[in-house]
């Protein structure tokens, strides 16, 4: 008699809390991204003081990622961290219609889907 597998997703040793590590690390990636395009509506604004604020700001926030970013290939396979970095799609269309404004259209929640899809693929096949 053959035992039956169950189906379960598991990652190749990685522990929870590098796992969340991971996760607002590519959050604080996305921030960044929403810190520059800030920046640059108030440099078309022509505010200065609040472009230098946002890009100040900016390169902290990238300076704090690629710490962190570092830290988490550390834990895991570079292919698994890095495939999880699609994740960014989401965040940062979330804080582009939620922070600055932009309009949510179909075509967006499709690529959304379709990205967060290819994530998923990817991430539960590292067995």
């Amino acid at each position: 008699m053959s035992k039956e597998r169950k189906a379960t997703v598991q990652m190749p040793g990685i522990k929870v809390q590098d796992l969340l590590m991971l996760h607002a690390t590519l959050l604080l990636y996305a921030v960044a991204s929403v810190l520059g395009k800030l920046a640059g509506i108030q440099l078309a604004a022509q505010n200065v003081g609040k472009t230098l604020i946002f890009l100040a700001v900016d390169v902290a926030t990238l300076l704090a990622y690629s710490f962190l970013w570092q830290r988490a290939l550390r834990r895991m396979p570079l292919s698994f961290a890095y495939s999880n970095k699609g994740i960014c799609t989401l965040w940062t269309t979330l804080a582009g219609v939620f922070v600055i404004g932009e309009p949510f259209s179909w075509g967006k929640a499709a690529g959304l889907v379709v990205a967060l899809a290819g994530v998923t693929l990817v991430v539960t096949d590292h067995e």
